[in-house]
């Protein structure tokens, strides 16, 4: 029993103060999980990354069923993804439900949340070096995670991207050596609505977006009519605000198709999906640990997982390292690049924790605006 509350606190606090989506929680998670509670091995959850984006679903989830299992079995599982969903779930219901006075264009919230995304950026560059050189090795090594990364930038589907990786690593194994809306009166509809999102959401809550726009954006949208530029403001709060930003959407879309009810329910079926399926595989790989098809699956994805946590940091640094103006115009933010150089060499040389960095460096962003403003 006192495992189960370590872990739903620890994942509960993850998820409650780390900002930035799937990669920023497993992050911190194989942080918080390897150095300090030894409960899995050091950049363990990071080469899982490979493997959370084989299903549908939501990373941070599947993180949280895979480190719950392992340290309690089914029922740890379950513990962790509850404990992970529960801040997403209140926190955005409020957003939710007051999101008519939040002040988005708030410069010191905005330069608070700029410093959360540079540390993310060196955060997630410190993990690609501490991991490098366990997950690429050799010829087939970089030629993997070069072919990869290419892929992911050009826009291809992580997915397809993975399974491709885990082919070429059995084939690898095998060779020869040589050296407003709308109101449902039915809960039900929500539940599925919302298990279909979280069975379609290979890679993450990023996919989704489309989807979300299809679905909830426009005058022709079936479910409900936001406008678009509410919906603009709404994927800037999932990610400025803590947890999964596919679960901070459910919660947000949930509510206003069925309320509060309906908020639960669309966080809890968005998850499901993938949470069940990825329950299975880990079992399936426990009893089959020693076959060469695993061996080369998990030996392929490996270079792949390298190149997924590229592409992210790349995203990130996107967002708060340089921005391209509408007209064309490009400018770098020395500020920015100077909190994510300072988040990489904290992470690669543990001189502190990560979310230790991570607030550190919203601190160090206020003070810049602060001084900007003099």
């Amino acid at each position: 029993m006192k495992t189960l509350a370590r872990l739903f606190f620890e994942m509960f606090r993850i998820a409650l103060f780390v900002v930035g989506g799937g990669y920023a929680i497993i992050a911190v998670a194989d942080e918080v999980f390897s150095r300090k509670l030894k409960w899995t091995r050091e950049g363990e959850l990071v080469e899982g990354l490979s493997l959370f984006q084989t299903f549908p679903g939501i990373m941070a989830g599947h993180c949280a069923v895979y480190v719950g299992r392992k340290v309690a079995g089914p029922l740890g599982s379950a513990v962790a993804l509850a404990a992970v969903a529960l801040p997403s779930l209140a926190i955005f219901l409020l957003v939710s439900m007051g999101y008519g006075a939040i002040p988005i264009g708030n410069p010191w919230l905005v330069a608070a949340f700029g410093g959360l995304r540079s540390a993310l950026t060196g955060v997630i560059a410190g993990m690609i070096v501490r991991g490098w050189t366990k997950s690429v090795r050799g010829i087939y090594g970089y030629s993997a995670a070069a072919v990869a990364f290419v892929l992911l930038v050009c826009g291809a589907n992580p997915a397809l991207v993975l399974v491709a990786a885990m082919v070429a690593g059995v084939v690898v194994e095998y060779a020869p050596r040589a050296g407003a809306s709308r109101r449902f009166n039915s809960l039900g509809v929500v539940m599925l609505i919302f298990l279909k999102y979280g069975a379609l959401a290979f890679g993450g809550g990023y996919v989704l977006v489309p989807m979300y726009i299809r679905d909830f954006v426009g005058a022709g949208a079936s479910l409900l009519q936001l406008p678009p530029e509410e919906f603009a403001n709404l994927m800037a709060l999932t990610q400025m605000t803590p947890g999964p930003i596919g679960i901070n959407a459910a919660t947000f879309f949930g509510y206003r198709l069925g309320g509060v009810a309906g908020a639960a329910v669309a966080t809890a079926a968005l998850v499901l999906p993938g949470s069940i399926l990825l329950s299975l595989a880990l079992a399936s790989l426990e009893r089959f640990s020693g076959s060469r098809v695993v061996k080369g699956v998990l030996a392929g994805v490996k270079p792949a997982t390298m190149a997924l946590m590229l592409s992210a940091a790349l995203s990130f640094a996107g967002m708060s390292l340089w921005s391209i103006a509408d007209g064309g115009g490009f400018s770098i933010h020395l500020d920015a690049i100077a909190l994510a150089v300072f988040a990489c060499f904290a992470t690669v040389s543990r001189r502190l924790g990560v979310m230790q960095t991570i607030f550190a460096s919203a601190a160090a962003s206020l003070l810049f605006h602060l001084v900007r403003m003099f």
